[in-house]
């Protein structure tokens, strides 16, 4: 009997100590350092920066002046003597034309290469964010998995002490069943075990083709725990989205190509200055205007067009606008039900536990009671690694609203 009492105890001992230990291991409140060296190397985030160069280029060409035309001219060239020039109506030209905008034109095209820029600019964060989320849900992931290999293994040690102990109380005849059971037990922790080593080596993998580098196990362990926003205030943060900034941007830059195409029916002109020097008579300057006549209506029909591209942004902006607010309603619901199902997860484990220590007094010496037993320690561990995953599955909700809120991760 006290050799019975003595494993009854061991083995509850190890069972309590790690019934709830999977909680929030691994998450920090703060920033990511994986999530800063991924921003820092990541060759999409890059290219998008030197795209983003190139656009603050284009506002400068845009305001820009068209470089002035010369025009060099000669009249009367004899095809006989080509190179002669002393005949009388012979002439040479010279000339420079400036095409000079008016209705503001240049300033209009100044904010449209600005309203580009902007847009750029929006992309790289809304890329920004998007990977940061990525990298945070594998850096969740990849917790979990070592969570639920350390709950494999914590119950691989009860299961072999449990045996041990059946063994040692039963030495003259121990239960084959029993014993095969727990063989059995053991096998399929052994089949989770390498599922998850292989899940673990994938994700390792997916990290290193988006950070350009293989991390460190302790720098993917480094992920933060997520701030959570509720209330009012979440309808007025959503216009911190990205993406319905950027399509706002766009209903803006195409408000100034409405103004870019009303502007364009007052015609550009073309000044041109020069001199003519002939042969026999007095030389002379010249000045002239050029403008084109919009006598075929183009130009109301440019503004039709750019007036139905702006209202077709509108309608954009405002259906984003309201698939962005379900995404985030339908996500805030879901991080309720799953806070809920921690809640009850916990629960049954300690209801788990609660049967655990009152089969394991007597399961040495009772068939049918260690039988239970070991059924109940297979239910621990499947509801253990299901509390991990629940976990798993609330922080990268809470990732997901903070990305549709523009919130930095």
């Amino acid at each position: 009997m006290a050799r019975n009492n003595a494993s009854n105890q061991v083995l509850t001992s190890n069972m309590k100590s790690f019934i709830f230990v999977v909680a929030l291991t691994g998450y920090a409140f703060g920033a990511s350092p994986l999530v800063e060296r991924t921003l820092s190397q990541n060759y999409e985030i890059k290219a998008m920066q030197a795209e983003q160069h190139a656009f603050k280029e284009e506002v400068d060409l845009s305001k820009s002046w068209d470089n002035p035309m010369l025009a060099l001219g000669v009249d009367d060239i004899f095809f006989n003597e080509p190179l002669t020039r002393n005949q009388e109506m012979q002439n040479e030209s010279i000339a420079l034309s400036q095409k000079i905008y008016t209705a503001s034109k240049l300033d209009i095209k100044e904010s449209i290469a600005l309203q580009n820029l902007a847009i750029k600019t929006l992309e790289l964060k809304d890329k920004k964010l998007s990977l940061s989320k990525d990298i945070i849900a594998l850096q969740y992931a990849f917790i979990r998995i070592e969570n639920d290999l350390n709950i494999i293994a914590k119950y691989e040690k009860i299961l072999h002490d449990l045996k041990e102990a059946h063994i040692a109380y039963n030495y003259t005849s121990p239960h084959y069943v029993d014993t095969l059971n727990n063989s059995v037990l053991q096998k399929n922790l052994s089949i989770e075990k390498k599922t998850l080593l292989k899940e673990k080596a994938v994700l390792l993998y997916k990290i290193q083709s988006i950070i350009n580098e293989t991390p460190s196990e302790s720098l993917i362990q480094q992920a933060p725990k997520q701030k959570v926003f509720e209330g009012d205030a979440l309808a007025f943060m959503l216009q911190n989205n990205p993406k319905l900034q950027i399509q706002n941007t766009i209903t803006k830059r195409e408000l100034d190509n409405l103004h870019l195409e009303q502007a364009s029916k007052i015609p550009d002109i073309t000044v041109s200055v020069g001199f003519k020097r002939r042969q026999g008579r007095d030389n002379y300057g010249f000045l002239s205007f050029e403008m084109p006549l919009p006598i075929y209506g183009r130009e109301n029909i440019s503004i039709q067009k750019a007036s139905l591209m702006k209202n077709a942004s509108e309608q954009s902006a405002s259906a984003l606008s309201n698939q962005l607010s379900f995404e985030l309603q339908d996500e805030l619901l879901n991080k309720e039900l799953l806070m809920d199902k921690i809640i009850l997860t916990k629960e049954i484990l300690n209801e788990n536990q609660k049967i655990y220590d009152n089969l394991s007094t007597t399961a040495f010496g009772q068939n049918d009671v260690l039988l239970s037993l070991l059924n109940n320690l297979m239910q621990t561990v499947e509801t253990e690694i299901k509390l991990s995953a629940l976990h798993y599955q609330y922080q990268e909700s809470l990732a997901k609203i903070n990305y549709l809120l523009g919130v930095e991760l």
